[in-house]
């Protein structure tokens, strides 16, 4: 049981990473800059850090077997709190002033069966706290 567990866990991890390498494409076809991948502050990770112009878009990817009808609420609220800070702490490292969002993108499938949604502007920092 404990085996069937691990390689579980081990496929939705590497679907995890699929997701992100398929949504930074994704932001690259559409002619944005990746400017970080699995960006740490603390514990807290944002997937993806991308740029097109004077527009920095934070992004995080979520990665489901199954279909999840709704990308915005798979981000809780609490998650949404420590990317805020953490987003500000990434933009104060970037020169010149600098326009920002919130980009929820939602993997579901597999790499076989792929369907990903892209929701810009998924949140507002000042609707968070």
């Amino acid at each position: 049981m404990e085996e069937k567990r691990k390689l579980k866990k081990d496929l939705a991890r590497e679907f995890g990473a699929f997701s992100e390498e398929m949504a930074a494409m994704d932001y690259i076809r559409k002619g944005y800059t990746v400017l970080e991948r699995n960006w740490r502050l603390g514990k807290t990770e944002i997937d993806l850090i991308v740029q097109k112009d004077d527009t920095v878009a934070i992004v995080e990817v979520k990665a489901r077997a199954t279909n999840e009808a709704d990308a915005l609420n798979s981000v809780s609220t609490d998650k949404r709190k420590r990317m805020v800070k953490a987003a500000d702490a990434y933009l104060r490292t970037l020169p010149g002033d600098m326009k920002y969002r919130f980009d929820v993108v939602a993997c579901n499938g597999s790499p076989q069966n792929f369907e990903m949604e892209v929701v810009e502007n998924a949140f507002v920092s000042a609707d968070i706290f």
